[in-house]
């Protein structure tokens, strides 16, 4: 079954939105560890799908080619982004403790 990295990349920017809002409206720390684990665990499904499509990417109509480059991007900005998220509930957790 071929990927429709349209629909994936639009799938994975949603979630990254939503991780951002709580970032952006959720002060406590137990919310933006939820977040950043449900990130996580859409990194985890969509990764093994961002394998490298090789000889198949000639195959790929010029939309699923942009659809597959946003899902590299998208990918490496969640993980990024739930790395700085980590980083920064290790610190409140220290202060609060």
């Amino acid at each position: 079954m071929a990927v429709n990295f349209l629909k994936t990349a639009d799938f994975l920017q949603e979630e990254l939105q939503s991780f951002f809002r709580v970032l952006r409206h959720g002060s406590d720390v137990e919310t933006i560890r939820k977040a950043a684990e449900r990130l996580r665990q859409t990194i985890d499904e969509i990764e093994p799908l961002a394998d490298d499509p090789g000889d198949a990417w000639k195959d790929l109509s010029p939309d699923q080619r942009w659809g597959y480059l946003r899902v590299l991007s998208h990918l490496g900005t969640a993980d990024h982004e739930i790395k700085v998220a980590n980083q920064h509930i290790q610190k409140r957790t220290m202060i609060n403790s």
